[in-house]
């Protein structure tokens, strides 16, 4: 293992660099066609530019000799055109980089909503959904630095090729200058990517506290003045500037006042090689002048290259946080059996749970032992000893998570052996522990985009629900936007909203965390009523912690 860096003692400096050149070099496989576009504008840009150097040399060669205003004429016309070239190609340069970003940025986005289904609960925390930042983040750092690095490693050759056309001397300066301006880079650059890395950190901890802040303002303003707060944020900041102030004397007053000084060094010695070279009759006063102006232009290329080293931290800080999410264990229902839809059949689905057990890591077991069998269209309640344990209960027995011991089947398939995709169709699961919506339409809610479900799925499950009334009296009906704000539904909106999601593919059989108890009384008795009825083929299986809920089901199991 590779040893951890002794200023940030957290960091395994050698793993993240791997991680981050495995990202990188994934990008530019799937990118390489734009790459590969906006090099070639880069060395279109650098022929145009190559003109302005060659007719200076010509005019000032012939400034000893007399000179026509025709050719002078020609001259600018011929430098003009080739500006006008250049400056051509630097906008479909621009228009690529832009789409380029677009790509990268549509690339991210779709990658963070696939996994994020997939990740396992036990390692999953919301604020890791945060780091999808950086795809915005990534993409300006690139817009500032991917143009202007092909730029200055294309124009840049074609000037030091030029230079030593003029005469072979100027090959030994450029290998002197390019080789101390990395070393430069290098030495006074240290440390550098290692700062960027903790900033971020410490910027992505500012953000969870805000966002805790936010989720707690009821309580804050309950317990009125709260110096707790200020203290918090007073220490985050102060921890944030101190980072900060170190990579901007590290970048800033140390690696650009190196790279600046050396572009001082390398004016004084191209004058002192270019004079000496004229002074012995192996350079003339027009070669002279080009060889001063392509020099000035590499050194305001190195310049460039070092004032864009922040975005280079930038971008590989960026590489790095999303490589931390995508790395986070996800489930692999991709790897496993997709069951035929004709292994169900229609006459429903049959359970069976032998010696279950299951534990977050670390911690102990939730339930152990548990034995089950529930036949197709038998309802039963699972009874608890708390909220915790049956919401666990509730996602073993419907395939989201993995038990630590013992099998659950569906009609003799072990679950672990079988893709989810397999199950979704014919499992329904409702957890009124958790009764959040997606942002969306009402009907975007139920159907989540699934194509089997009609619109008349839709009435039947409203209907059932006791809910289609209610939303005939939104003006925009089931296409009412869902905005996420706490006092659009009520939270017996919401539950039966999420339970209509559940019963509207018409499951074989339905999985229910809680029993409702955030209704009217008589609503509920209505929905569970329906819910317990015989004329629903449908298996039912209620995990609760309500020792009274028996009157609906056939039977009760009590769950150590």
């Amino acid at each position: 293992m590779a040893a951890p860096d002794p200023a940030f003692p957290q960091y395994q400096l050698r793993n993240i660099l791997d991680d981050i050149l495995t990202q990188l070099g994934l990008l530019i496989r799937l990118e390489r066609k734009m790459l590969g576009i906006i090099a070639s504008y880069a060395v279109a840009i650098g022929m145009f530019l190559l003109c302005v150097p060659i007719a200076v040399q010509e005019l000032v060669s012939t400034f000893s000799f007399a000179v026509q205003p025709s050719m002078i004429f020609t001259l600018a016309l011929v430098v003009g055109c080739a500006l006008t070239g250049a400056a051509a190609f630097r906008i479909l340069q621009a228009r690529a980089v832009e789409t380029l970003q677009q790509r990268i940025y549509t690339r991210i986005a779709i990658a963070f909503t696939e996994t994020l289904p997939r990740l396992q609960e036990e390692s999953f925390l919301p604020q890791h959904a945060h780091r999808f930042a950086e795809a915005d983040l990534l993409t300006r750092a690139l817009v500032a630095m991917v143009a202007d690095l092909f730029n200055v490693a294309v124009v840049g050759s074609i000037g030091m090729t030029m230079l030593v056309l003029f005469h072979p001397y100027f090959l030994l300066y450029n290998v002197t200058l390019v080789t101390g301006f990395v070393v430069l880079l290098t030495l006074f650059g240290r440390g550098g990517f290692l700062i960027t890395l903790e900033m971020s950190r410490l910027n992505y901890e500012i953000y969870h506290w805000m966002q805790n802040i936010a989720a707690n303002l009821p309580h804050l303003r309950a317990a009125g003045h709260s110096p707790y707060l200020m203290q918090k944020t007073d220490a985050l900041t102060k921890a944030y500037a101190r980072v900060r102030q170190r990579r901007s004397d590290l970048l800033t007053g140390r690696q650009y006042k190196a790279a600046a000084l050396w572009q001082v060094a390398g004016h004084t010695g191209m004058i002192a090689t270019a004079g000496m070279l004229v002074s012995t009759g192996q350079l003339t006063v027009g070669q002279f002048a080009a060889a001063e102006l392509l020099a000035g232009q590499l050194l305001l290329n190195m310049d460039t290259l070092a004032r864009r080293m922040v975005h280079m931290f930038f971008a590989f800080v960026a590489f790095r946080e999303m490589n931390a999410f995508f790395s986070l264990p996800q489930d692999t229902h991709g790897a496993k059996a997709i069951v035929p839809v004709g292994h169900f059949g229609l006459e429903g689905i049959s359970i069976a749970a032998r010696n279950l057990s299951f534990a977050h890591p670390n911690s102990a077991p939730l339930f152990e032992h548990l034995d089950l069998d529930v036949v197709a269209g038998e309802k039963i309640a699972l009874l608890c000893q708390s909220n915790v344990q049956k919401t666990a209960v509730a996602k073993v027995l419907a395939g989201l998570l993995p038990p630590t011991g013992g099998v659950v089947r569906y009609n003799d398939m072990n679950l672990v052996e079988v893709s989810l995709e397999s199950i979704d169709p014919y499992r329904g699961l409702m957890l009124d522990s958790q009764p959040t919506l997606l942002e969306g339409t009402i009907e975007d809610n139920l159907t989540l985009g699934r194509p089997a479900i009609s619109h008349d799925d839709i009435l039947w499950a409203l209907h059932f629900v006791e809910l289609d009334d209610e939303i005939d009296h939104f003006p925009d009906g089931l296409a009412t936007q869902v905005t996420g704000h706490r006092d659009q539904f009520t939270l017996s909106q919401t539950l039966r909203l999420l339970l209509a999601r559940a019963i509207v593919i018409r499951p074989h059989v339905l999985i229910i965390d809680g029993t409702l108890h955030n209704m009217i009384p008589t609503l509920r008795e209505t929905i569970l009523r329906r819910l317990c009825s015989k004329d629903e083929p449908w298996s039912v299986i209620f995990v609760t912690n309500d020792p009274t809920f028996a009157a609906y089901v056939d039977r009760r199991v009590t769950v150590a």
